[in-house]
């Protein structure tokens, strides 16, 4: 992180080394806990994926109708997104170790629950539960990231970690699914996560700081409750989308949801420890990283929803063959998230971010056109991956600048809220546009892989809008960001 992104942190170091005339770094730390956070998210965002390529073997070995198979998916995302902002006052009054211990142990027992399902009642319900050990493991596990490491050399590695982790699970999630599926079962897919869990909790335990947290705060419970059925609605209408834009229960959901939002924002206004950190997104930086997280998940997910349908709708390609032809994307991903963190500090947040957009940009650019060639499509979804680190580092990295270190479970659980209701809505919205766009070319005649060529393109057009604004917010986010610099530079 810049000094640009970091002016609260570099004027508090300014101040405490002025009389010896020079500004003090805090001392570097072990990485283990990174290495226990990272694997645990890691975890939590491949499960957002690794099931859609298991859904016919579920459908057909469990069995399962088409109605339980969709909630398979939309628990986990209802129930994930819509529980971020309570994990992360919980770890806050909790205490992050014992938030991201107890997250991890609800997930763990989740994962067998679904793992050893015998009716989809059964399976449905350890999706939910898996939500709920997932908002609070992800929201405890950033926090600690934030808490953790001070040094500011360390911090921008680890949030480069972070995020291409998160990255790199929920694509490699699809290449998994296909292994497992066609090399044992599905049920492996769920009961893979009891080493990862292990794993990750071993190395916690034994890495983890007993991080300081205040028990007499209050967990907030009836403004928690009203916050995340809000947050519910939101996600329950986004995914209720797939139904298509004209649904009407979709967007009484989402009504229902600003309505609830709108009061909790009101409640909490002037409240001296609030659990809607409103004041976080009065700072500009703050709120244009949150919506840059948002555009960026739109980005990724609709990309790997897009590449999916594309390989296996257009041609014909097995889910473990869709899997390999995706996993390059991934690798670029983990590629640039190694270089990231010196592209920040050469030139600055904001310009690495617009690097990222039009990275995107160009490689989105590419499937709009419907390439029949499936090594053009592997090439433009690889060069879409290298500039997914480079959105996501720089906005976790100014977006958690701003975040004090007794509020950073509710301020790393709100960018992670725009995180996830920007997944939810990447796969809503632009499934739509993938389903609409397919059905109308069947009807006048196309053949079924042109159809779903079309369908794929109209997709990536809306991918390459929303990487066009994610641009415009870098501007912004580059402006900002320089002008604090030079503030700090000039008080300095």
């Amino acid at each position: 992180m810049t000094e640009a992104i970091s002016l609260v942190d570099a004027k508090q170091e300014n101040d405490r080394g002025t009389e010896q005339g020079q500004e003090r770094q805090p001392a570097k730390t072990s990485w283990m806990p990174m290495a226990a956070v990272g694997v645990a998210q890691l975890m939590v965002m491949l499960d957002s994926t690794v099931v859609n390529v298991a859904l016919p073997s579920i459908g057909s070995e469990l069995p399962a109708d088409q109605t339980a198979l969709q909630w398979t998916i939309s628990a986990y995302i209802l129930m994930y997104g819509s529980l971020l902002l309570f994990g992360g006052r919980v770890a806050d009054v909790v205490g992050r170790r014992r938030s991201f211990l107890a997250g991890l142990t609800t997930f763990a027992v989740a994962s067998v629950l679904c793992g050893l399902a015998g009716n989809q009642e059964l399976l449905i319900a350890g999706r939910v539960l898996q939500g709920l050990g997932a908002a609070v493991l992800s929201a405890a596990a950033l926090s600690i990231v934030v808490t953790v490491y001070q040094n500011e050399d360390q911090r921008k590695a680890a949030l480069a970690t972070w995020s291409g982790l998160g990255v790199i699970g929920a694509i490699l999630g699809a290449v998994l699914g296909g292994l497992v599926v066609s090399a044992v079962s599905w049920r492996w897919a769920f009961l893979i996560n009891i080493p990862i869990s292990l794993a990750s909790g071993i190395i916690g335990l034994r890495s983890l700081p007993a991080m300081r947290a205040d028990g007499r705060r209050p967990l907030r419970l009836p403004t928690a409750f009203f916050a995340t059925a809000g947050l519910a609605c939101l996600s329950f209408g986004l995914i209720r989308l797939h139904d298509g834009m004209t649904s009407v229960t979709a967007w009484a959901s989402m009504g229902l949801s600003v309505l609830l939002l709108a009061g909790v924002a009101r409640a909490e206004l002037g409240k001296s420890d609030p659990l809607l950190p409103l004041h976080l997104l009065r700072i500009p930086t703050y709120w244009l990283s949150s919506l840059g997280l948002l555009l960026a998940a739109i980005v990724m997910m609709g990309s790997s929803y897009l590449a999916s349908n594309y390989f296996q709708g257009a041609h014909d390609m097995s889910a473990f063959a869709t899997g390999l032809s995706m996993l390059p994307m991934g690798l670029a991903a983990l590629v640039f998230a190694s270089v990231v963190p010196n592209l920040i500090g050469a030139v600055g947040p904001g310009l690495t971010y617009l690097i990222g957009a039009l990275t995107q940009i160009a490689g989105a650019a590419v499937l709009v056109t419907g390439p029949s060639s499936t090594v053009v499509a592997i090439v433009a979804l690889t060069v879409i991956g290298a500039g997914l680190p480079t959105c996501f580092v720089p906005l976790y990295g100014v977006g958690t600048s701003h975040v004090l270190p007794e509020e950073s479970g509710v301020g790393s659980g709100l960018l992670n809220t725009f995180n996830e209701s920007g997944a939810a809505l990447g796969i809503a919205v632009i499934g739509t546009i993938l389903a609409t766009s397919t059905d109308g070319e069947l009807a006048s005649g196309a053949t079924a892989p042109d159809a779903m060529t079309t369908g794929v393109g109209n997709g990536f057009l809306a991918v390459v809008i929303c990487a066009a604004l994610a641009a415009c917010i870098a501007l912004g986010l580059h402006r900002l960001t320089r002008a604090a610099g030079r503030t700090a530079t000039t008080e300095s």
